[in-house]
């Protein structure tokens, strides 16, 4: 099985991680100014750091999903 996220689903869940972040984590107004530029300057759609993102993501995700696979088929039937 394949599943690709497009640039704009991470950059959507980017977004929300980051306001959660920024809005929980307990940061100065400034730490959480300085976090939000960050990702509106650094991690735009197009931006070499935002590919960059996208195919990490990808290719974490897709590993993620040989390794269940592997150990579902390793997996004895009594076990479940």
């Amino acid at each position: 099985m394949e599943v690709k996220f497009s640039d704009d689903e991470l950059a959507e869940a980017l977004t929300v991680i980051i306001n959660r972040i920024a809005e929980e984590a307990g940061l100065s107004d400034k730490d959480r100014a300085m976090l939000k530029r960050w990702r509106s300057s650094k991690m735009k759609l197009g931006s070499d750091d935002m590919f960059d993102y996208v195919h990490k993501a990808n290719e974490d995700f897709a590993r993620g999903i040989v390794r269940r696979e592997r150990s579902q088929i390793r997996k004895p039937d009594w076990a479940d």
